[in-house]
C-alpha cells in the first residue's frame, strides 16, 4: 500500500509539474558560435517561444564537433523541458558520415518542430582572380593552393567543400575547419582562406557589401536575394543540392505533454507576422512541422538521404 501510495504521489507531482511548466526560464542550447545562422535563427525562435511560454528561453552557444557538442549535452540533460536544442541539418549529416558514433541523435533527442530552412552558397575571397565555378575549378587545377573553410568538420558547409573537391579532382583543395561560421567568414574576408560554402543567411550582407562574391547557390533554383547567381546544377555539378533546416529538439524521454507544449507553442510563434518579419533579415524561410511526429519522421528521411550522399560522393573525412 505504501509503494502504491508513492507511486501516486509522484504520479501527481509529475503531473503538477507539467501544468505549471514552465515555472522557470528554458536553455536553449545552439552547437555553433555566436553571428553564425544557427545562431541568429536560435535567437529569433527563442524569444519568440519564450513570449509564448511566458518565461525566457535563453540561448546558450556550444559549439563544437560539427554541433554534436551541443547535441549531446542536450540529451543528457533531465528530460523536463528546461533544456532544448536548436537542432539543425548537421545532425543529419553527422549521422551520415559517422555511421558507428555511439551518439544516436534520432534516438536520444526527441524532434518537437522545424523552424526555418536556407540555401547555401560558394563564395570566395573578392582578390581571387575567379568569377564563376568553371573558374574556380581551373584555378584549383592548376596547382595553386586553395583553401577552404568551414563551421565546422561533418557540417553541410564542409561536407559541399569535400563534394566539391571529390567533383573536380583537385587534391591541393585543403579543409580548413572553424568553431562557427561567424570566424569562418572572417579568415575568409581577410584573405587567410579563399573559398567557403555558407549560409545565405549569414553570407549576403557580405556579398553586397563586396566583401565577398558568390558563385553559386546550392538549392536546385536560384535565390530571389541573388537572382543573378546561378545553382550548382546549372554549373554543370548534378545531384549537387545542400539545403540547411533548423528546428527544436528535446532530450528523449521528455514526457509528451512537454514536447507537444513546445511544438505548439513554436509553431503559432512561426504563424506570428512579427516572428516572420524578424527571420526574413536572415534571408531564410518559415519551415512548420504539423507535428513532433511529422518533424520526426522529416528527421528519419533526412538521415538516410546524408547517408546515400555521403556514399555516393565517396566523400571521405579527415580522421575518418
Amino acid at each position: 500500500m505504501n509503494r502504491l501510495l508513492i507511486a501516486a504521489s509522484i504520479m501527481i507531482a509529475s503531473g503538477l509539474a507539467q501544468a505549471q511548466y514552465p515555472d522557470r526560464p528554458v536553455r536553449m542550447l545552439v552547437g555553433f558560435a555566436a553571428g553564425g545562422s544557427a545562431d541568429l535563427v536560435g535567437r529569433v525562435a527563442a524569444q519568440a517561444l519564450g513570449d509564448r511560454l511566458g518565461k525566457p528561453v535563453i540561448v546558450e552557444n556550444r559549439p563544437g564537433a560539427g554541433s554534436l557538442t551541443a547535441a549531446q549535452a542536450v540529451a543528457r540533460a533531465d528530460p523536463n523541458g528546461y533544456t532544448i536544442l536548436l537542432g539543425s541539418i548537421a545532425l543529419s549529416v553527422q549521422v551520415g558520415v559517422n555511421p558507428g558514433m555511439a551518439f544516436d541523435p534520432a534516438k536520444e533527442l526527441a524532434p518537437v518542430a522545424l523552424i526555418a530552412q536556407a540555401p547555401n552558397v560558394l563564395v570566395v575571397h573578392p582578390g581571387l582572380p575567379v568569377r564563376s565555378v568553371s573558374d574556380l575549378v581551373a584555378y584549383a587545377k592548376s596547382g595553386k593552393p586553395v583553401n577552404f573553410a568551414s563551421s565546422g568538420v561533418a557540417t553541410t558547409l564542409h561536407l559541399a567543400g569535400e563534394m566539391l573537391k571529390s567533383a573536380v579532382g583537385a587534391p591541393n583543395m585543403a579543409h580548413v575547419p572553424y568553431k562557427g561560421s561567424g570566424p569562418a567568414l572572417s579568415d575568409l574576408m581577410g584573405g587567410q582562406v579563399q573559398m567557403m560554402f555558407d549560409n545565405l543567411a549569414t553570407a549576403l550582407p557580405l556579398i553586397q557589401g563586396g566583401k565577398l562574391r558568390a558563385l553559386a547557390v546550392t538549392t536546385r533554383t536560384r535565390s530571389a536575394k541573388l537572382a543573378d547567381v546561378p545553382t550548382m546544377l546549372e554549373a554543370g555539378f548534378d545531384n549537387f543540392e545542400v539545403s540547411v533546416w533548423f528546428g527544436l529538439f528535446a532530450p528523449a524521454g521528455t514526457p509528451r505533454p512537454l514536447i507537444e507544449r513546445l511544438g505548439r507553442e513554436m509553431n503559432a510563434a512561426l504563424g506570428d507576422p512579427a516572428m516572420i518579419a524578424r527571420l526574413d533579415p536572415l534571408n531564410v524561410d518559415v519551415m512548420k512541422s504539423e507535428s513532433p511526429e511529422k518533424m520526426g519522421e522529416f528527421f528519419g528521411a533526412d538521415i538516410q538521404r546524408w547517408k546515400k550522399a555521403v556514399a555516393e560522393a565517396g566523400v571521405k573525412l579527415e580522421g575518418n
